[in-house]
């Protein structure tokens, strides 16, 4: 007993800054109550609770909300995951942020600041698979600067929780395939090269990385070959074997960006536009387009898709010749799709979801249906959201803004306190965003939210280390 008393005054500051999160979260949950219940986490809920699990949205991102129903078959359970696991993470990471007494006051102050954050409060209770894809990827940088303290000693149990989150990374969002197999190459590659000989010890503690991160995908995979299955043969009974015509991704992505072909005016062929016509009507196709969201062209009313599946080698075709041709619309495309995550003002030129919010009436159907517990606590939030989603405070809620913040910060910490081993700890939000730069679907925020997470992560290691960063030349 004493030795737990003795270990809890020890990190009584660490414990602290882990508890005040959860705290604020819980109030912001109750206000919310039971809170925020967005299209795709509602779709993934309805999923659960019917059994029938797709591939839609990422296997196990549903099927672990359905593994989180048996305990409790609400989605207040998933929810109260989320707010304990953002709240150890930060924890973890004021831990290994050592300092003095009368800074880790500081660390209290900014923590409870942080909390308040609508960005971070409202999506710590919004039912969301991005929301826990960005906490996954926030404790690989957590971890990373826990090596970075302690010259990458890791211990067995912090790599095998590394291949653990690389492999939850991996199953949470299709683009975080790409995230997860950079981010394992690359950080084998540093824990090797810290070694100027490579021990047995060192293979075998690299390999317990890729191991456990093979065996989470591997464990993964046996319930997903199996529901998958037969979910899909429930799909056809109720559907009573009705045949449905899906859209490739590469066809619908082609078919997007085709509408900035013909907004422009490229397609000079009468035959190609006729063959075009046929899978929308040009006109609608030119209403359609919309470079910064997908949607607008993928559901277009008059979208023959049988005739598009039918005659996919030619379209395909088309579009590659009208590509070559007009490289110029491509680049121009791409500058406006992938705004959101290179232009620190893109909300000037096209949109960005924020998050789903009750008092914010939206024609997409993300409004939120709340029962307040705390209903002055969520009028007094209310009014801090709305006033932080007026110009110029809007300007906040651009990711890309962040991003270049973080680099920033990171390239003062890297001359003045830790070296070039701090850019580490933004390694997980470069690979998100570059994982996304090929095929950004949609100005949504949430994509990117690691963003904010990295850059509040950067910004307390830079406060804590600011006499150090003053007083060095």
């Amino acid at each position: 007993m004493k030795k737990i008393i003795n270990k809890i005054r020890k990190h009584k500051f660490t414990i602290i800054c882990g508890l005040i999160p959860f705290m604020i979260f819980l109030l912001l949950f109750f206000a919310y109550y039971p809170g925020i219940i967005t299209y795709d986490g509602n779709n993934q809920w309805q999923q659960v609770q019917s059994g029938v699990i797709s591939n839609a949205h990422p296997f196990f991102s549903t099927y672990f909300m359905l593994l989180l129903s048996k305990l409790h078959n609400t989605t207040s359970i998933v929810l109260l995951f989320q707010m304990i696991l953002f709240s150890f993470i930060w924890g973890a990471l004021c831990n290994d942020l050592k300092c003095s007494k009368k800074l880790e006051v500081v660390k209290i102050c900014f923590t409870i600041l942080m909390s308040f954050t609508p960005i971070i409060g409202i999506y710590s209770i919004t039912l969301w698979k991005d929301v826990l894809y960005s906490y996954y990827l926030f404790s690989l940088s957590v971890m990373i600067f826990k090596g970075i303290n302690n010259g990458f000693k890791y211990n067995i149990i912090d790599y095998i929780i590394s291949g653990i989150l690389l492999a939850l990374v991996f199953s949470y969002r299709h683009n975080g395939m790409i995230v997860s197999v950079l981010f394992l190459i690359i950080i084998l590659f540093i824990i090797c090269k810290k070694r100027k000989q490579i021990t047995k010890k060192t293979l075998k503690n690299s390999l317990m990385i890729f191991l456990s991160f093979v065996i989470i995908i591997g464990i993964i995979a046996i319930p997903k070959n199996i529901i998958l299955e037969s979910s899909q043969k429930q799909i056809k009974e109720q559907t009573h074997y009705k045949k449905e015509f899906t859209i490739s991704t590469i066809d619908s992505y082609f078919l997007w960006i085709m509408g900035a072909h013909i907004t422009n005016g490229n397609i000079n062929n009468i035959s190609d536009l006729e063959f075009l016509n046929n899978i929308i009507p040009i006109e609608e196709w030119k209403d359609a387009y919309n470079p910064y969201l997908i949607n607008d062209t993928s559901l277009a009313k008059n979208l023959d898709k049988k005739f598009l599946i039918n005659n996919s080698k030619k379209f395909r075709n088309i579009f590659i010749k009208y590509s070559k041709k007009n490289p110029g619309t491509i680049i121009s495309h791409y500058l406006k799709s992938d705004a959101l995550l290179i232009n620190p003002i893109s909300s000037r030129y096209g949109y960005v979801y924020i998050f789903s919010f009750s008092e914010w009436s939206s024609p997409l159907g993300f409004e939120a249906i709340t029962n307040s517990k705390l209903p002055t606590v969520k009028k007094i939030y209310n009014k801090i959201i709305n006033y932080s989603i007026r110009r110029p405070l809007d300007l906040l809620y651009q990711p890309a803004l962040w991003l270049y913040l973080s680099i920033i910060f990171s390239l003062i910490l890297s001359m003045k306190v830790y070296g070039k081993k701090i850019w580490l700890f933004i390694m997980p939000m470069v690979l998100n965003t570059i994982s996304l730069l090929p095929i950004n679907l949609a100005q949504d925020l949430r994509y990117v939210y690691i963003n904010f997470l990295t850059f509040f992560g950067i910004l307390i290691i830079f406060i804590i280390n600011y006499k150090s960063i003053m007083a060095k030349k």
